[in-house]
């Protein structure tokens, strides 16, 4: 039932995005700010909306533009098709989304590396707002920190989990145990195949509380970004919030957000190099209280919600101000 309603959603995309933004339209508002769509990515108003808007794209369909070994599909014939480049559904979710975002009269993003990848996926400009984190809700804790890596993501390819397992393996004894918290995704077997293999103890936990994962942030001797691609990276901003080391793969997001040696320690995407740089923070304590000092420092400054949202208000404001130029005239 769901498979036959996605496909039927599909079909009928545009029809949906000319119904809605007619009504969008008709309520007479200056500008309409626009998220990513679960089905499209791109949303299908865009082509059809008459008054102003800003759509925020975090990031390209990454389906559709990732090599094939990173995106999982079921084992069946429709996975077949589409590792091929033959699906039709995921064609037609292909063209619909370069469709809409192509047809956005304005675009902002959170980075420069993933306005980058939009242009060069779809030749489309950005502006670029960068993302923050709520520094009251990541705190530092007040216990002794514990021998564990913490990775967080949803447990699928692109999160590099794989790579944390295999850096994590490659640290001499006593080594850390990991705790990967990650809700979505089918990679838990796999993880777990794979630290068996590498003689780490692995913990994975799902659907946990939001105060249980602050929990882990602020007694966790490091964290771990092995993410693929990461398009802006909010883990390690929760990470320095919490005055906690990161170690992160020099790759997306992670370069605008991490300074490398100052609030958290860069590495190429290699398993000796991740593997050197948590001995690092796991073993010397000055250095993994002056990077998490740094670090929360930084997100005090650069990276809170507060200043994102001003960002967008002024955005929004420039995007909707020909209609509330018209209104006020209108008025007069």
């Amino acid at each position: 039932g769901g498979a036959v309603d996605e496909v039927l959603r599909l079909w009928r995309s545009p029809q949906a995005g000319r119904l809605l933004a007619a009504e969008i339209d008709a309520a007479g508002h200056d500008a309409v700010f626009c998220f990513a769509s679960r089905l499209t990515q791109a949303p299908d108003v865009l082509p059809f909306l008459r008054t102003s808007s800003l759509y925020y794209a975090p990031e390209p369909l990454r389906s559709a533009y990732e090599p094939k070994e990173l995106v999982p599909v079921p084992p069946n014939w429709s996975g077949a098709l589409t590792h091929a480049g033959l699906n039709p559904v995921e064609l037609r979710r292909k063209a619909l989304d370069r469709r809409y975002i192509r047809a956005a009269p304005r675009v902002v993003t959170h980075s420069e590396f993933t306005r980058d990848t939009l242009r060069r996926i779809y030749g489309v400009e950005a502006d670029v707002v960068t993302l923050g984190v709520d520094a009251t809700a990541f705190v530092p804790g007040d216990g002794e920190r514990e021998r564990y890596v913490l990775a967080i993501g949803a447990l699928h390819p692109l999160k590099g989990h794989e790579l944390v397992v295999e850096a994590v393996g490659r640290i001499e004894e006593p080594r850390p145990r990991l705790v990967v918290v990650g809700d979505r995704g089918l990679s838990e077997p796999d993880l777990r195949r794979r630290a068996a293999d590498a003689g780490v103890a692995i913990d994975i936990r799902q659907g946990i509380p939001f105060a249980e994962v602050v929990g882990l942030y602020q007694r966790a001797g490091a964290v771990a970004c092995g993410q693929i691609r990461e398009p802006f990276g909010l883990v390690p901003l929760e990470s320095m919030a919490c005055e906690t080391p990161v170690v992160a793969v020099a790759d997306g997001g992670f370069r605008e957000t991490i300074r490398d040696g100052e609030t958290g320690l860069l590495v190429p995407r290699e398993p000796g190099a991740m593997a050197g740089a948590l001995a690092r923070v796991l073993d010397d304590r000055e250095l993994a209280a002056g990077l998490g000092a740094a670090g929360r420092r930084d997100v005090r400054e650069r990276w809170t919600w507060e200043g994102t949202a001003a960002r967008f208000d002024a955005l929004l404001a420039e995007v909707g101000a020909p209609a509330a130029r018209h209104r006020d005239r209108v008025a007069r």
